[in-house]
């Protein structure tokens, strides 16, 4: 009986979990859409480099990349397409079981972290940002989906490593 609840549970559930993925997919293919994502098996190569694992810092690298399932990064200066992010985001946001983490307002950005708990303490396994402002005196709205058993403590060294849009913004997490 258990386990055809569960199964009824995840069949209804499946949709609305797929469906916020694809509002954010959508905009990979656009015109004026910067769009980065980075998979799992992306992170599983850069973890069987042979890399100097004596070097501690180097260490913890690895262990933030194993860990990982996704990077997704979709940016615009289109002021119309920032407006569908925008709302798609707050859709994702009130539609699933994230909690508002910080935001603030620093050189005309307007910045918002949202997570979902995690394995442990500073951990989660989402991450999402949307950053809304001006950047070099152009519009800019950029949003960030990271999951996986992500160590708060060591994302934003990653989102800089990659030269992530907002990437400075994750430092003020910690």
């Amino acid at each position: 009986m258990k386990k055809s609840i569960i199964l009824v549970l995840a069949i209804m559930l499946a949709p609305i979990f797929s469906n916020a993925q694809s509002k954010f997919e959508r905009y990979e293919k656009m015109r004026d859409v910067n769009a980065m994502v980075i998979t799992s098996n992306m992170f599983k190569l850069l973890a069987e480099i042979d890399l100097d694992s004596d070097d501690p810092e180097m260490q913890q690298y690895i262990n933030l990349i194993e860990n990982l399932k996704d990077i997704k990064v979709i940016s615009t200066e289109n002021t119309s397409i920032g407006a569908e992010m925008k709302k798609d985001f707050d859709s994702h946001i009130n539609s699933g079981s994230l909690e508002k983490l910080m935001s603030f307002k620093d050189d005309n950005k307007n910045v918002q972290f949202y997570s979902k708990p995690g394995s442990k303490k500073n951990f989660v396994s989402q991450l999402m940002m949307l950053m809304q402002g001006s950047e070099d005196g152009k519009p800019i709205t950029v949003v960030l989906s990271i999951t996986g058993d992500i160590d708060l403590k060591e994302v934003s060294k990653l989102a800089k490593d990659l030269e992530v849009p907002g990437a400075e913004e994750l430092e003020k997490v910690n």
